[in-house]
């Protein structure tokens, strides 16, 4: 009986046991399950935030595909211009230089009476000097000036898209008038150019600008008699076609 009865209490003793034992096996696999259902919530959690990103760089690099392609566009149309731009550079020197040879050679015979031509920075300058173009101490043009202006109108016909600057200069030498000063003297003198262009020779008046300096764009020296003749001119100034440059 005793036998039995230490039998009974060693078994009760090892299903207590082995009931603990699967207890704690049980409380430590819980926990490694709650530990790595916390890990798969992060991952996952990381894996949607990787994927936002992911979203997000795909979406940037649309928009500087994009970008690039409107950089593209935007470079080849300012390229296009530009290439326009120097074309019509070109053109217009091309014709400066074949108006400067050909007036030149027109006012050859002029060229006793102190006419000079020159070009300077896209520019032709025709200095015509007051001796040559007016009358003595008068505004208004004389014979000579005028056959002189003919030939510079006739050539001037020619390109009719070139714009003329008629500026009239004096020396320092105060004009002997009341009614009158240097200003006046160069500016009417200027006018009275622009008027022979435009009646006599019949150069569109559109093309045509006057003005006057008085003294204050010599060319030569006031302190002697050689720099105030040379001082006293009427300057025409030939400018190139700006306007396929500006459009």
């Amino acid at each position: 009986m005793k036998k039995i009865i230490r039998t009974g209490l060693f078994a009760i003793s090892a299903i207590t046991l082995f009931s603990c034992g699967t207890s704690k096996k049980l409380e430590q696999a819980d926990a490694q399950i709650q530990t790595l259902n916390s890990q798969v919530e992060s991952l996952n959690a990381q894996v949607a935030a990787n994927n936002n990103t992911i979203d997000g760089l795909k979406a940037e690099l649309h928009q500087n595909s994009k970008d690039m392609a409107d950089c593209r566009i935007a470079s080849e149309a300012a390229n296009k211009k530009i290439e326009e731009f120097n074309k019509t550079v070109e053109e217009q020197v091309a014709i400066m230089d074949q108006l400067m040879d050909k007036v030149t050679v027109s006012l050859e015979k002029f060229k006793h009476a102190g006419i000079d031509v020159s070009y300077n920075n896209g520019f032709i300058r025709i200095s015509m000097p007051d001796h040559l173009v007016f009358n003595s101490g008068s505004t208004t043009v004389g014979w000579e000036g005028k056959q002189a202006l003919k030939v510079v109108a006739e050539e001037l016909q020619k390109y009719p898209n070139q714009k003329i600057l008629v500026m009239g200069n004096t020396d320092n030498v105060p004009v002997k008038s009341k009614s009158k000063d240097n200003w006046s003297v160069s500016t009417e003198r200027a006018n009275a150019v622009v008027r022979v262009l435009q009646d006599d020779y019949s150069i569109d008046p559109t093309r045509l600008f006057s003005g006057g300096r008085a003294m204050y764009n010599p060319l030569g020296d006031n302190a002697t008699e050689e720099g105030r003749l040379e001082n006293r001119r009427t300057d025409i100034i030939l400018n190139p076609d700006l306007s396929a440059l500006i459009r």
